[in-house]
């Protein structure tokens, strides 16, 4: 693990302290399995003690873990408990940990532990089950929003196949639906109706039907109108309407 130190060189703390997560674990699986009513107490407090080392009173903190743990030992015990640790080989990997206080599969996951492997699921197992946990969860999600399995899919069925049609003339015609199978909110149109436009469309121009019939000129003319709709107004109605000034001799003619 790199530390980066510091202007003054000081080390940076790694955010996230593996060791102070993995000793909550321990205490957990301790209280689950009643570790303290058998004769093998002393394996999760010595493993307890691996994950404590900068502890400035390590017997003290022996013998409150041992009562977070369900049980009580004495301060000759918890000494006794502190030298046999350093003495012992440490078991500091998931796995290996797992062997030494015997975690099983089924109580890691009952005890949501992910520091602590187990004896009898391995590692890569474990990836490729938690894998397919999320797989079904996002398929259960996804039929929660009304989306169908992939078994099901177009791109499987292919219907057009059926009716002896290419696949983009039976998407067109089949895509209203389509949206009302395959997306989780249909939207909702107020009316599907199509009304023929006659003279201008939307907007002043006309439509592509209507240009094409009329002769260029006439088109022009209509495009024209169609954009300065009061071009056919006075200039000093324009000008008035506008909110401008008025030249000084159309001014004056108007005073007139």
């Amino acid at each position: 693990m790199r530390y980066v130190t510091s202007r003054h060189g000081r080390r940076k703390s790694n955010p996230f302290d593996i060791s102070a997560k993995r000793k909550r674990e321990i205490v957990l699986h301790a209280r689950l399995v009643r570790a303290a009513e058998t004769e093998h107490f002393p394996r999760w407090l010595i493993a307890w003690i691996w994950h404590n080392p900068r502890a400035v009173d390590q017997i003290w903190a022996v013998m409150e873990a041992a009562k977070r743990m369900g049980g009580k030992i004495t301060e000759a015990e918890a000494s006794d408990l502190t030298e046999e640790a350093s003495i012992t080989r440490k078991h500091l990997s998931a796995d290996n940990l797992a062997r030494w206080l015997g975690v099983t599969y089924e109580q890691r996951q009952k005890l949501g532990l992910t520091t602590i492997g187990s004896t009898n699921v391995g590692k890569r197992a474990r990836k490729e089950l938690r894998k397919r946990r999320w797989r079904l969860n996002a398929e259960r999600r996804r039929r929660g929003r009304g989306m169908r399995p992939q078994s099901q899919s177009l791109s499987r069925l292919k219907p057009w196949r059926a009716k002896d049609m290419s696949r983009a003339k039976w998407y067109r015609q089949n895509k209203g639906r389509r949206d009302s199978e395959t997306t989780s909110s249909t939207p909702i149109f107020l009316s599907t109706e199509d009304r023929p436009v006659s003279g201008l469309a939307e907007g002043g121009f006309a439509s592509k039907q209507a240009s094409q019939r009329l002769p260029s000129s006439q088109t022009a003319t209509r495009m024209a109108a169609a954009v300065d709709p009061y071009q056919s107004l006075p200039v000093e109605l324009r000008l008035l309407a506008l909110g401008l000034p008025l030249p000084p001799r159309e001014s004056a003619s108007m005073v007139a």
